[in-house]
């Protein structure tokens, strides 16, 4: 009995001799470096889906194009940009199904300030081919709002080439033309 008394005694010394030990700081805080990194994304979509509309008023030399301009598109995106890079938009048509004597001009209006960040800014307006086309550059990390009324608003314009012949182009072959533009979002780079 006595080696008990004994382990004990030497226990409680050790315990009592030494200052207090802690197993955390004081105020129960600790600090640790995180790195949170978001992978590089970009989402597009458009305020207005289809427009349908004639495109011909009048018959033979009289024949104009109807209506000539179109603006209630609204093109929306979001984008999560890695390094400094940028990201951009084109636009193409899917198919030369328009036909020769016509052109396309596509205007993009500003954005209209209802997202956050750094929004693109418009190109010169182009004409569309089947060839993309950069028509919104310098998108960084933002988004602008989505649907109508946020965002850029297209502009599309209707024009008769120049060599324009009014007895090549008839009502019936437009009849049902379908013409689709493709918008893509991809890096500047």
């Amino acid at each position: 009995m006595k080696l008990t008394h004994q382990l004990i005694y030497v226990t409680l010394l050790l315990i009592f001799a030494y200052p207090p030990l802690y197993a955390q700081e004081k105020d129960n805080t600790a600090k640790l470096p995180v790195q949170m990194a978001i992978p590089p994304s970009a989402k597009l979509s458009m305020g207005s889906s289809e427009l349908k509309f004639s495109l011909f008023k009048g018959e033979g030399k009289d024949r104009k194009l109807a209506p000539k301009t179109v603006d209630s598109v609204w093109i929306n995106y979001s984008s999560v940009i890695v390094n400094n890079s940028t990201n951009m938009i084109c636009a193409s048509l899917a198919s030369a199904d328009l036909p020769a004597e016509i052109a396309i001009k596509l205007k993009v209006g500003p954005d209209v300030g209802a997202g956050y960040g750094q929004v693109g800014k418009p190109t010169i307006p182009i004409y569309l081919s089947t060839s993309p086309q950069a028509i919104i550059t310098d998108i960084g990390s933002c988004y602008t709002g989505q649907g109508n009324n946020k965002g850029h608003l297209l502009t599309f314009t209707w024009e008769f080439k120049s060599d324009y012949d009014p007895d090549i182009i008839r009502n019936e072959t437009l009849t049902n033309l379908r013409i689709r533009v493709i918008y893509t979002i991809n890096s500047d780079e």
